[in-house]
């Protein structure tokens, strides 16, 4: 199947450029960046349309048929780091780092796609997206299993026990786990003052400002 490739907001009516589509083709994903290659372009800036219709990534493929036309245009470059902290500081951008949800980071296909269909369909924003996809699935069984257990123990009366215990089996299952930049559990214990004969970050900045360390 063949389509017509036209940029968006064009002056006249163009011949356009001819895609052939092939069969098979999964999502808005593989087909931005099939127009992408074809017409090299940069595929992360590459928007598309068909018939009015925007299309978003990961979502279904609308009904093409043969001589349809897909328009598409390049989004704007955004402003440098370099620029966006010099007008604002950097903290507004260091904010929406936090609070962005990165869609593809998403490990499998299903995960991105639904992901794509709360954000675009159902309007979701990023912070809710990043509270539901903070577990994987194997997260969510886990905790299921763990209310109808909880619910067995408290109409056996033991409910005071199973959730001791869980509380028990939580920290040791989480002991040795330190993700990068948190802080361990001496320099907890130690009000967050660094440990004697600890060589921390800022010494080694002062150091070197200094021109103490080679």
């Amino acid at each position: 199947m063949i389509v017509k490739l036209r940029k968006l907001g064009g002056i006249g009516k163009k011949a356009g450029v001819d895609l052939e589509l092939p069969d098979g083709l999964e999502d808005v994903t593989a087909l931005r960046k099939l127009v992408a290659d074809k017409l090299g372009l940069e595929g992360k800036r590459l928007r598309l349309s068909h018939k009015g219709r925007v299309l978003h990534d990961f979502g279904s493929l609308p009904r093409i048929a043969e001589g349809d036309v897909l328009s598409y245009a390049l989004a704007p470059r955004p402003p440098d780091e370099y620029l966006r902290e010099t007008v604002d500081g950097g903290f507004e951008e260091e904010e929406e780092r936090e609070l962005r949800f990165d869609i593809e980071s998403l490990p499998s296909h299903w995960q991105r796609k639904l992901a794509s269909h709360l954000r675009h369909r159902a309007g979701l924003p990023d912070a809710a997206l990043l509270v539901i996809f903070a577990l994987s699935p194997t997260g969510y069984a886990v905790l299921v299993a763990w209310f109808l257990f909880g619910r067995l123990a408290s109409s056996q009366g033991l409910g005071s026990l199973y959730l001791i215990l869980s509380v028990i089996a939580f920290i040791f299952t989480n002991l040795g786990k330190r993700r990068e930049g948190e802080a361990s559990a001496y320099t907890v214990f130690n009000n967050f003052q660094a440990l004697p004969g600890q060589l921390t970050g800022d010494q080694l900045d002062r150091q070197m400002v200094r021109g103490q360390l080679t």
